[in-house]
């Protein structure tokens, strides 16, 4: 009986397809394993924080943080605040570094890192007193760090997240968000120094007409607007911004 000829041809073609199978395989591999490293280095973190547990304060009682920021600082001295969202997996340490780039590929430990850290701008006072307060966190694919801001793209994502949380060594800060949407990096809504008041309110509320739905809060000039910003699918020339105004 004959036996039929192998096609050399077809056998090179299976090989390669393999190859490239393989090839795939092993990098999406390391992709996985990279973030899986980079989501446990935060998670040690997490041991370092009590939050959404704090003890109400008694009358001429003395703030305690339920954030270990004396060890966190030993750590890193750069940790000013931790951002906590009490529906949704943001739960990170906010450092401040000499400029805005070098914590765009380290983290928390200073080692390079693709997820970075949630960082504040340079600009910004590290206490959170400037009028407009910039927080930055990388869009990861992963949904950690500050990946799912861009949910609030949603209205019905918004009604179940409306708040979120910054606590600091000397105070709990409580913001409620007024205003979401994508935006253009040649916008003012990336304005963070004022002149004036009446500026600053202003600006408020150009940027609360800019969300992609009614949020239902009006911020008021005397309170202090934190905005948290991330990358977002529509381009690198846009940011997705979400501003939150100071409840308490």
């Amino acid at each position: 009986m004959k036996q039929r000829k192998k096609n050399p041809v077809l056998i090179i073609f299976l090989i390669t397809v393999f190859l490239v199978f393989l090839f795939a395989a092993i990098q999406l591999g390391i992709i996985f394993f990279r973030y899986y490293k980079e989501d446990s280095a935060y998670d040690k973190l997490e041991a370092f924080a009590n939050t959404g547990k704090e003890t109400p304060l008694q009358e001429n009682d003395t703030y305690v943080s339920p954030i270990d920021f004396t060890s966190l600082a030993e750590l890193n001295p750069d940790v000013i605040g931790w951002i906590y969202f009490e529906t949704m997996d943001i739960n990170y340490p906010i450092v401040q570094g000499e400029d805005n780039d070098f914590y765009l590929h380290h983290g928390f430990y200073k080692e390079e890192n693709n997820s970075g850290c949630i960082f504040m701008d340079t600009e910004s006072s590290p206490d959170f007193s400037s009028e407009n307060s910039f927080i930055y966190g990388h869009n990861m694919k992963n949904q950690s760090m500050f990946a799912r801001l861009n949910q609030y793209a949603e209205e019905s994502f918004f009604q179940e997240n409306k708040t979120f949380v910054i606590y600091t060594p000397t105070s709990m800060m409580r913001y409620e968000i007024y205003s979401c949407y994508p935006a253009r990096l040649d916008l003012d809504s990336f304005t963070y120094r004022f002149d004036t008041q009446d500026e600053y309110a202003k600006w408020m509320e150009t940027v609360k007409g800019r969300s992609l739905y009614e949020t239902g809060v009006t911020p008021d000039a005397s309170e202090k607007t934190v905005t948290l910003m991330t990358c977002t699918p529509k381009g690198s020339n846009y940011r997705f911004l979400v501003h939150g105004r100071l409840m308490e």
